[in-house]
């Protein structure tokens, strides 16, 4: 197993966690101030980076797979 890879991908995973995770508290603060409009892109660019995390974690999960078959 590459573990360089892992641990690239393993800090990719964390930085989209903490985008999710400010844009979740921006969207939050949208819609209790009524912005709709605002709210909806930040809707868009949150779900475009959980896709991502999505992605991220599938390769993780199928290199795993991968070393789990060798043994």
């Amino acid at each position: 197993m590459d573990r360089n890879k892992l641990e690239q991908l393993g800090d990719e995973l964390r930085q989209l966690g903490h985008r999710r995770r400010e844009l979740a508290e921006q969207i939050f603060q949208e819609v209790n101030e009524g912005d709709d409009q605002s709210s909806r892109e930040l809707y868009k660019e949150l779900s475009m980076i959980s896709d991502q995390a999505i992605e991220i974690m599938t390769e993780q999960k199928q290199m795993f797979d991968q070393e789990v078959q060798k043994m």
